[in-house]
């Protein structure tokens, strides 16, 4: 079988015993259009980029938070057991995060993710977003050759509420760690600072390895009442501490 990127089936081809048919497999796959045009035009996976969700002063001063405590090792959430815990796999996830605890910080986030991001997902998905989850700024460093392989935000009980991820650059000056989106393809995303990617947490997305310098990014996920209920529903297996 051969596979579009977004796993669906484009031609099955059956062998022949002698395998005489070798040579039409491989015209067949030579003759497969660039990944990214697979459709018969450049597909674009279903992301919204914002401009200008944060400042300067506010990219630096995030930025400026994260280096006065140095962030911590971040995981990833699996379900083990019916409990939704965190695991540490390199091979999958190599990224440090700061909680950001400041409530004056805070605040000035609300107050720009509700007047720039909610409404402009009110209007592309028709979807009121108007509760948040974490406050983290996160970095990738090529000190560490960090990364995050494909994954999806939303596939665990203590995450199924997650409805969409935003992703917002805080700095431009470091090469690698863009985000894509495999199943449409190999473009990738590289905001600059103060710049946000809006995606749905169904997505599979990928961080690619840095190469130089560090990457500075303020992640947190959307929802609204709706997925709230499942939150409260779910937390019981959301294992904490």
């Amino acid at each position: 079988m051969i596979l579009n990127p977004d796993l669906s089936v484009r031609r099955v081809i059956h062998f022949l015993a002698d395998r005489s048919d070798l040579e039409s497999f491989a015209a067949a796959l030579d003759a497969l259009p660039p990944v990214e045009h697979y459709a018969g035009v450049e597909v674009h996976a279903p992301v919204m980029l914002i401009p200008g969700i944060f400042d300067t002063a506010l990219c630096r001063e995030l930025v400026a938070l994260y280096e006065r405590h140095g962030g911590a090792i971040s995981g990833h959430m699996v379900d083990e057991g019916g409990r939704t815990v965190g695991v540490y796999d390199a091979s999958h996830k190599v990224r440090r995060d700061q909680t950001i605890e400041d409530a004056a910080i805070k605040a000035r986030i609300n107050a720009r993710i509700g007047a720039v991001v909610a409404p402009a997902i009110a209007r592309a998905y028709n979807f009121s977003a108007n509760r948040m989850e974490r406050y983290v700024v996160a970095c990738y460093d090529s000190a560490d050759q960090a990364h995050f392989r494909a994954h999806r935000d939303n596939t665990t009980r203590g995450t199924a509420h997650r409805r969409f991820a935003l992703s917002i650059n805080l700095n431009g000056d470091f090469e690698g760690g863009e985000l894509s989106f495999p199943e449409f393809g190999p473009r990738r995303y590289k905001p600059p600072a103060g710049c946000g990617v809006v995606f749905s947490c169904s997505l599979l997305h990928a961080v690619s390895p840095m190469r130089s310098g560090r990457r500075f990014a303020f992640l947190p996920f959307l929802y609204d009442e709706a997925a709230a209920a499942v939150r409260e529903a779910n937390g019981a297996s959301l294992a904490r501490g």
